[in-house]
């Protein structure tokens, strides 16, 4: 069988490239099959998507808000008519299970919803100071920007840029993860078939070389990032030293404190669901819970009768770690408190398969050569552990 090659999108078209470039694969977490090959541009084929988006700016930014947010009226609808293939892309390339792909492709079109809105939220203001004297606030769009997006939301977290940026008048160059590039494209499809102009929006596809030349390039005006913390601090460094404006989101290490009056249904299943949603790869999983006083009663919940946990294997089993570096990085953390004695099977625990290509034993006969990682349970961390200390979204196994 043939593997599609992912196209980078620049003025409309599935683009050429400078120079040939290295192919990477991108899997399906849940098999380990290749499932397509992306290119890994550089600096000259972000070069070609910005002189791309320049030329189409100004005919851009003259089109009146009130008109460029009617493409964004037919884009939500076409959001709505191909959620099930956007569900499904998302679950091929991510490896979420369908009810979360679905629930993130909703967001999208929310987001896209509240783009429309536009036109009646940045209208200026006239202030008459005295007699002849007004003060005038009019905003205009920046001109070309940029958003480098993370492996766990394909489809929603560039909707945190897209609507809006472009609604504003601004041309726009995506640069997706490589890990999750299919998701991009399609949005580039159906911007186009909503009536977006060509150039408006490019993707380009890539790893670290390309972020560096968006960060660097000077005919790109702003850049948003999301992403783990290190990298958003790399981005803003480098972005802003170019005298870029950048939003850099990066990483969380989040808590939760459990009392021992607190409900047992809602604790049980809330905990389990914020611990293990998209298989802990956003930023705000909760990652460690504190126990406050004698809460063996909720910990044990989470284990036996129909918890939310079982919820969520009865839905593809779990949710799948993305790429085989997620995974790699997961295992060795379990297995650290595994020697260290910090947690056992009497707590429940579920180790991830050895190697790559070896699921869970009690999944890998529906997911073989998938990277799941099963969840983990576990008292007495220390604040030495790994899991303890701050890590990027997915990078560790998750306790509770």
């Amino acid at each position: 069988m043939t593997t599609r090659t992912v196209p980078n999108v620049i003025a409309g078209l599935d683009a050429g490239t400078a120079t040939p470039l290295a192919l990477l694969d991108v899997f399906n977490p849940a098999t380990g099959a290749v499932i397509a090959k992306v290119p890994m541009s550089g600096a000259g084929e972000v070069d070609l998507a910005v002189r791309e988006a320049r030329a189409a700016f100004p005919a851009w930014a003259a089109t009146p808000i009130k008109e460029r947010v009617q493409v964004f009226y037919r884009y939500k609808a076409l959001l709505e008519q191909h959620i099930d293939e956007l569900t499904a892309l998302v679950t091929e390339e991510n490896g979420k299970i369908a009810s979360e792909a679905r629930a993130e492709v909703l967001k999208s079109a929310e987001l896209t919803e509240f783009a429309c809105s536009l036109p009646q939220i940045v209208t200026g203001e006239v202030l008459e100071v005295s007699r002849g004297v007004e003060c005038r606030v009019e905003r205009f769009p920046l001109g070309v920007v940029a958003a480098i997006a993370p492996f766990n939301f394909p489809n929603m977290v560039p909707h945190w840029s897209i609507p809006n940026a472009l609604a504003l008048g601004n041309t726009m160059i995506l640069k997706p993860s490589e890990l999750v590039p299919l998701s991009a494209t399609r949005i580039a499809e159906l911007l186009r078939e909503a009536g977006l102009p060509d150039g408006v929006l490019q993707v380009v596809n890539g790893g670290q070389e390309a972020v560096e030349a968006v960060c660097d390039h000077p005919g790109i005006a702003a850049v948003s990032f999301v992403g783990s913390t290190r990298v958003a601090q790399i981005v803003y460094r480098r972005a802003t030293s170019h005298l870029k404006r950048c939003l850099a989101l990066g990483g969380a290490k989040n808590h939760l404190i459990v009392m021992p009056d607190a409900d047992l249904e809602m604790a049980s299943s809330n905990i389990v669901a914020s611990m293990s949603g998209c298989a802990g790869q956003r930023c705000m999983a909760a990652s460690v819970m504190l126990a406050v006083q004698d809460v063996d009663h909720i910990i044990a919940r989470q284990h036996g009768g129909k918890t939310e946990a079982e919820n969520l294997e009865a839905d593809c089993a779990c949710p799948e770690d993305v790429a085989r570096g997620a995974h790699d990085r997961r295992e060795p953390s379990v297995l650290h408190l595994l020697s260290r004695r910090a947690v056992g099977a009497r707590d429940g625990i579920r180790v991830p398969g050895a190697q790559w290509g070896h699921a869970s034993s009690r999944r890998s006969s529906i997911h073989r050569g998938g990277c799941g990682t099963s969840m983990s349970c576990g008292p007495s961390l220390s604040s030495m552990m790994p899991l303890w200390r701050p890590s990027n979204s997915g990078s560790t196994s998750r306790p509770c």
